[in-house]
């Protein structure tokens, strides 16, 4: 590759075929009989830089197609040990039942590990109060002593990519003191 960038622009173009266009590659072949020489090289400098402009071109459009494919090369990495580990776990099917779900806790803690050092995060949810920029209320019950708005119970985690939401948590919520106004959803029902 880099024997490749130091070539010459105007010999990669014409080896990567670009057919029908006529770059002139020397003084020789611009300039007519009346064409001084500061315009023959003005002439030779323009086709290079276009040359070189259309390597680059191909270039960007290449390492683009390499990147697509190969972008998320460090995150599967990343997650192969969880695949050994779950290779590992099914293969003691003679195993206890508290050994198998203390080996799949270990392997959860493992993957959440993994995933923070590419910015995921998980939503705090429970205990907290509810937020629609964040959460995502199923379901809305009567509770008494607790402030309306409090989440009581969590469907589904909600997780943060570099402290942008990736997914709301699904919540249920705490209905507040029934109103005395027309039209509120009754206390307890699904949103």
């Amino acid at each position: 590759m880099e024997d490749r960038e130091k070539e010459s622009p105007l010999a990669e173009v014409d080896a990567e075929g670009s057919e029908g266009e006529d770059v002139e590659s020397g003084p020789g072949s611009v300039g007519g009989p009346g064409e001084t020489d500061d315009a023959a090289k003005l002439k030779e400098q323009l086709a290079y830089l276009a040359a070189e402009f259309e390597n680059f071109r191909k270039r960007v459009a290449r390492e683009r197609e390499a990147q697509a494919a190969f972008g998320n090369e460090r995150l599967l990495l990343a997650v192969l040990p969880f695949l050994d580990n779950l290779e590992r776990a099914m293969g003691q099917a003679t195993a206890s039942s508290e050994a198998l779900l203390s080996g799949v806790r270990m392997t959860y803690d493992q993957f959440l590990s993994e995933l923070r050092k590419f910015g995921l995060e998980q939503l705090p949810a429970c205990g907290g109060t509810f937020d629609p920029s964040r959460h995502e209320a199923i379901a809305s019950v009567p509770a008494t002593g607790i402030p309306g708005g409090t989440i009581l119970a969590e469907a589904r985690k909600g997780y943060l990519l570099h402290g942008r939401l990736l997914r709301p948590a699904q919540v249920t919520v705490a209905a507040g003191p029934p109103e005395d106004g027309d039209g509120d959803a009754p206390a307890g029902s699904v949103l």
